[in-house]
């Protein structure tokens, strides 16, 4: 970004300026005089003298006090240039130009809220000034106020419209910090139509453009750039990147290496490195060359969301969280970053903190379809069903090839028993993406309960061709089949799944019912048992422990099961009834009659 100008421009400024704090005094007069004159020279030690013998002769002398601080702010000893800048505007309370030196200073020592306190006291004083709004807009740009800074441009541009080629620069620099690309490269172009010898105003287009992905129009830029100027490190470093995003990482490190040679306190060749590992998966390689980034220029924001990405594959959690949190406090428009921490805190169980980032990310860019998933599917989680949806048909707005979307409201509409919708949102999941497991899983799961068996068995045999290892797909194919009364084919499905994972009790549950329908009736209670050793603890495992047990003829062990899932669901008559059966067998009809009513009463 343009702020501070030639060192012959700011003469012409002082010179321009000499009538303000004029003086009777001749021979301070003829002081500030030679003063210009040697500033002019590039002899600012002796202007200095001269500025010092003119205001001994006339302390007074505005002007002179004014000059000595823009010689002492060109020579960077800021104290001094601001006592001189003050006095200046003691002796002449309406002098914009030693407002606008005192506010340049400042800018340097990044007091940006007094430098823009300055700048807006010469606007005041002098309305039509370009330089006062260009330098203004620069302290708003440090400040993140990018649209303030924008205003401050455009004014300059309208003041100064034949010499903008700098105002347009910097408008197009705040542009792209606020990701308005398309505003950026118009902005470029016309500085570029002002100088057409700018290297800068080309390279700064060509990373316009590159975020646009217009990469044949990057290449072209960057190339214009090295041409006019082969030392525009930011030149080397763009086209790096364009030659990284087409997959051609020689050409690209020989560009980072030549950037980095140029210029190594410019942190883009280090995080341009750093990008080519990280796409190879070099991830020690790329975090040193993202940490050389940052110490170059902390900063740097592009350089802490991809060192987030590496701590975070490294398992470096609370690091990767640092990282990306960073990463936003520096570019608060880091949509990716917001996107990077959400799914951070997905992984860390923060749900609320999750959808806190993915909606900013949206606020931030509308289009940001990972952000609608990711809350989508936090927000089916927490089963906020209408949010849920709304998400989803965001993602199929914008992007209507997109699989995820309709699986998502397939799983909306299934929770909400909305069974034809959620069948022919899998459907079409499918028809996008036909390798995509869950979708087949998800409609099998919709086709069992609209009871078309057969075409269920047809998704979880597609889930097993496509997955053979898939647990959940043997065991709902064999609840299927068992529906279909097709008990050994259920059993064989049962057996498959216990094979793959000998811990999952509710495999052992269903396998028991299976057993139970085959009159296999020992090995029935073998398997409700084994559930049951596997804490699933459940009400119904425990009743139909207990049938097996009275189809052997063991009553007291069936009514202890049916006095177990009474326990846990005391609102199933199918218990009390079941119950009572076991003491009528053991003859003990007071109980069993008691059961029997309690049974008639829940039915009711």
């Amino acid at each position: 970004m343009i702020r501070l100008f030639s060192f012959c421009f700011v003469v012409f400024l002082a010179g321009a300026f000499n009538l303000v704090g004029q003086t009777t005094n001749k021979e301070a007069e003829d002081a500030l005089s030679k003063g210009l004159k040697a500033y002019e020279n590039n002899k600012v030690e002796a202007a200095i003298k001269l500025y010092t013998k003119a205001i001994k002769l006339d302390p007074d002398f505005a002007e002179a006090y004014y000059n000595r601080g823009e010689a002492n702010a060109y020579q960077e000893k800021y104290p001094e240039a601001l006592a001189d800048y003050n006095k200046a505007i003691e002796l002449n309370s309406k002098y914009s130009e030693a407002y606008y030196g005192r506010g340049n200073v400042y800018s340097d020592l990044e007091q940006y809220p007094e430098a823009i306190a300055d700048f807006t006291k010469a606007i005041k004083l002098d309305s039509k000034n370009a330089l006062f709004y260009n330098d203004r807009g620069y302290a708003y740009s440090a400040l993140k106020k990018h649209a303030e800074a924008i205003k401050d441009y455009t004014k300059a541009i309208e003041l100064d419209a034949d010499d903008a080629n700098s105002y347009y620069n910097n408008r197009g620099d705040a542009y792209s910090a606020l990701k308005k690309f398309p505003e950026a490269v118009e902005d470029y172009t016309n500085a570029i139509k002002l100088d057409p010898k700018d290297s800068s105003a080309y390279s700064s287009r060509g990373d316009a453009y590159s975020e646009l992905k217009k990469l044949p129009e990057a290449m072209a830029d960057f190339n214009k750039a090295i041409k006019l100027d082969a030392d525009n490190a930011k030149a080397y470093s763009g086209r790096g990147g364009v030659y990284g995003m087409e997959g051609k990482n020689p050409e690209a490190f020989a560009d980072f290496n030549k950037a980095i040679k140029l210029d190594p306190k410019d942190p883009k060749g280090y995080f341009g490195r750093g990008m080519v590992y990280f796409i190879q998966q070099k991830l020690p390689e790329a975090i040193t060359e993202f940490n050389k980034a940052i110490e170059v220029d902390p900063k740097y924001p592009k350089a802490y969301g991809p060192r987030g990405a590496v701590n975070e594959r490294q398992g470096k959690v609370t690091e990767a969280l640092a990282d990306y949190t960073k990463a936003i406090e520096l570019d608060p428009m880091d949509f990716i970053a917001y996107n990077s921490r959400g799914i951070l805190y997905i992984k860390q169980q923060k749900f609320p903190e999750a959808i806190a980032d993915f909606t900013k990310s949206i606020e931030l860019n509308p289009k940001s379809v990972t952000a609608y998933i990711q809350r989508g599917i936090l927000y089916f989680r927490q089963g906020k069903h209408p949010e849920a949806t709304a998400d989803s048909n965001k993602i199929i707005e914008l992007d209507p090839t997109l699989a995820i979307a309709y699986d998502l409201r397939g799983d909306v509409n299934f929770a909400l028993k909305k069974f034809p919708e959620a069948l022919a949102d899998f459907t079409k999941a499918i028809e996008l993406n036909p390798k995509d497991k869950g979708a087949y899983s998800d409609r099998g799961d919709t086709y069992l309960e609209l009871k078309k068996y057969t075409e269920a068995i047809g998704d979880y045999t597609k889930v097993i061709e496509l997955e053979p290892n898939n647990v959940n797909a043997y065991k709902m194919r064999g609840n299927a089949y068992f529906r279909q009364e097709k008990f050994s084919e259920a059993l064989v499905d049962c057996n498959k799944a216990i094979e793959l994972d000998d811990k999952l009790a509710i495999v052992y549950g269903f396998r028991g019912e299976v057993y139970f329908a085959l009159k296999r009736y020992p090995e029935a209670l073998a398997d409700f048992t084994k559930a049951i050793e596997l804490d699933y603890i459940y009400a119904g495992v425990y009743s139909e422990r207990g049938r097996a047990y009275s189809e052997l003829k063991k009553y007291a062990e069936a009514i202890a099961d049916f006095t177990k899932a009474i326990e846990l669901d005391p609102k199933d008559a199918t218990y009390y009834e079941n119950r009572g059966k076991a003491y009528k067998a053991l003859e003990k009809t007071k109980e069993a009659e008691e059961d029997f009513a309690k049974a008639k009463a829940l039915q009711k």
